[in-house]
């Protein structure tokens, strides 16, 4: 059974960073050093566990009426094998609010597998347009997907669009 901890109750903080480095690219992760000095009260970082063995990471931010998941990875080796899907899952399951997370523009197999994985689990892929704010000075802009619980009409979108830029990217 896939349990949760925070990443500072695991005693497996040292494969959450290296799965975090290994499946993000930079542009699309903030260093792992200064995800400490976010808000302890909106922002959570869990590990995954299946008994006592680590199986992946999930990052996201509580709001008023939204879950905003930032990160979520499972570990390359248990890949394909259900375990993404149960972790995402039994998270979701705990969630009653919105829940939005952003996904890479399907233009490869393996962005495209990722909105596939999501929307397996009845997420939508919203069609307005979506960048992601650079997380480093002097880093890109990403053009990305958002994809929500409940589908989003260009009101919401914009009001969640404000607040992930205002609170997750530092972006006024």
């Amino acid at each position: 059974m896939i349990t949760f901890k925070t990443l500072a109750e695991s005693d497996h903080s040292h494969f959450a960073e290296k799965l975090f480095e290994e499946a993000f690219p930079e542009q699309e992760r903030p260093p792992f050093s200064s995800l400490r000095h976010r808000d302890a009260g909106k922002f959570h970082f869990l590990v995954a566990e299946n008994g006592d063995d680590p199986v992946g990471i999930l990052t996201y931010w509580t709001f008023e009426d939204l879950v905003y998941i930032e990160h979520f990875a499972i570990d390359e080796e248990l890949r394909n094998q259900g375990i993404g899907k149960a972790t995402f899952l039994n998270f979701l399951s705990q969630q009653q609010e919105q829940v939005v997370l952003e996904v890479e523009l399907p233009n490869t197999e393996e962005a495209d597998h990722r909105v596939e994985f999501y929307a397996s689990m009845g997420f939508f892929q919203n069609p307005q347009e979506y960048i992601q704010p650079p997380y480093r000075e002097g880093g890109k802009e990403v053009p990305m997907i958002i994809m929500s619980k409940y589908e989003l009409d260009d009101d919401e979108f914009c009001e969640i669009r404000d607040l992930l830029y205002r609170e997750v990217y530092g972006v006024k």
